[in-house]
């Protein structure tokens, strides 16, 4: 299997959040998610709780290009999104980039 020009990036980053900064992240991901849906190119993007451990978030992503999606990644860099959403962590995040199987 081989990628199209047309294929869709997914990409899932998952989070590990500070116990005590748990619902100050949420409500900083509440107030910028629609940031992150209208960036070009975004398809979808969710955020994910965990409901056994609040502490873990998934971010699902889906992206036209993965050139829509480091666009924006540098973009979150340079508007400093990215630095603050740093702060909340207790860990490093995690990208894993995923593409659908073709039937």
């Amino acid at each position: 299997m081989t990628d199209t020009p047309s294929d869709p990036l997914i990409m899932i980053a998952e989070l590990k959040i500070r116990p005590d900064k748990v619902e100050e992240f949420l409500a900083y991901t509440a107030e910028n998610l629609n940031l992150s849906r209208s960036y070009p190119g975004n398809i979808a993007f969710d955020i994910l709780i965990d409901q056994n451990r609040p502490d873990r978030i998934v971010f699902y992503e889906v992206w036209a290009t993965a050139e829509a999606q480091q666009a924006y990644m540098a973009w979150r860099a340079q508007e400093g999104g990215f630095n603050t959403l740093l702060s909340f962590l207790a860990a490093p995040p995690k990208f894993t980039p995923f593409r659908r199987a073709q039937a």
